[in-house]
């Protein structure tokens, strides 16, 4: 009598031999690496010399970079609250809603506002009046007497940072 065909092995048979042992097998090969890894080390872990595989000099990095990275989302929610009183726009300025100024703000150690100007991407539109107006105004909010001194936190504070301050409508 002729055999019958012998069964195709299931689209998820497991081709590669696992290297972890089944939890309640009996095999000794099993049991062996039960134990060799509940052994404690016994040597204690070697340090090598790991020498830079080339990259940018120095980290890398932009001279244009600023502190935002810094921040967490908490700490930029509280600076932008702690401006946002001191800043006003001018409610019927034409194309207020589609306006907005990125500014490089610098503080001192203390966290007080020390200089602050229209960042280099946002210069050349401000040969527009009303555009320039509304950056003006960003500027004066910054560096006003009741703004300035930034709630930075802690680990900032003690050396000058630079901030870039994105001021739109709305927000």
């Amino acid at each position: 009598m002729p055999q019958p065909p012998a069964p195709e092995q299931s689209p998820t048979h497991q081709k590669q031999v696992t290297k972890n042992p089944a939890p309640l097998s009996q095999s000794v090969l099993n049991t062996l690496l039960k134990l060799k890894a509940l052994q404690k080390q016994t040597t204690p872990p070697t340090a090598h010399y790991n020498p830079d595989q080339g990259g940018a000099p120095n980290g890398g990095g932009s001279n244009q970079s600023t502190s935002n990275s810094k921040l967490s989302g908490a700490d930029r929610s509280a600076i932008g609250n702690h401006v946002r009183p001191c800043w006003t726009v001018d409610a019927g300025a034409p194309g207020l809603s589609t306006f907005s100024v990125n500014l490089m703000v610098t503080t001192d150690a203390t966290g007080t506002v020390r200089q602050a100007a229209v960042a280099p991407q946002d210069q050349d539109k401000l040969s527009d009046p009303i555009f320039n107006a509304y950056a003006q105004r960003a500027i004066e909010a910054v560096m006003n007497y009741q703004c300035a001194t930034l709630p930075l936190p802690s680990y900032m504070l003690g050396q000058p940072q630079t901030f870039l301050f994105n001021f739109t409508p709305g927000s």
